[in-house]
């Protein structure tokens, strides 16, 4: 995971080509005017998925996980909190091949949950593999309706056959 102010993106260049191909794109576009929806930003290897959600409890969720795209989460509005697990984690289904997306839940006695907020220019990268908890409720806070930008960013190891 990388966890960061926007301002700061263009550190992380030269991680991956689609990371690479992002952060050109973040500095001429501002993200805030993209429409509801997916917009292609390279075609499948990086694109913009805008959506109006809702945080929900940590009760009321799981961590997905991706095998084929990273994700870079930002929110335009509202603020959300997220977790991540390093440790082990058991399967809550089957692995949606086609939609890159399977989901878990932290194994018993895995207390290694790291966790952050998206707000205010902030945003995170979880990468291939790493299981994340997104759209939490901030402590302290009612859930409620957010704007988020999920960009998808397929590995290099997938760059030539997306």
């Amino acid at each position: 995971m990388i966890y960061d102010g926007l301002g700061a993106i263009g550190l992380y260049r030269g991680l991956s080509r689609g990371l690479d191909v992002l952060i050109d794109w973040l500095e001429q576009n501002d993200p805030a005017e993209l429409p509801l929806g997916k917009t292609q930003i390279d075609g499948e290897r990086v694109y913009a998925n805008v959506m109006n959600a809702k945080t929900r409890t940590f009760e009321d969720a799981r961590f997905e996980t991706h095998r084929k795209y990273m994700d870079v989460q930002i929110d335009l509005e509202g603020a959300e909190c997220f977790k991540t697990t390093p440790g082990e984690t058991v399967p809550a289904g089957e692995f949606d091949v086609e939609g890159d997306k399977g989901y878990c839940h932290e194994a018993p006695g895995n207390d290694d949950l790291l966790d952050g907020t998206l707000e205010g220019g902030r945003f995170a990268v979880f990468m291939i593999g790493e299981p994340h908890m997104p759209n939490l409720v901030v402590p302290g806070q009612e859930v409620g309706p957010i704007k988020k930008i999920c960009f998808k960013v397929v590995g290099d190891q997938y760059w030539d056959e997306v």
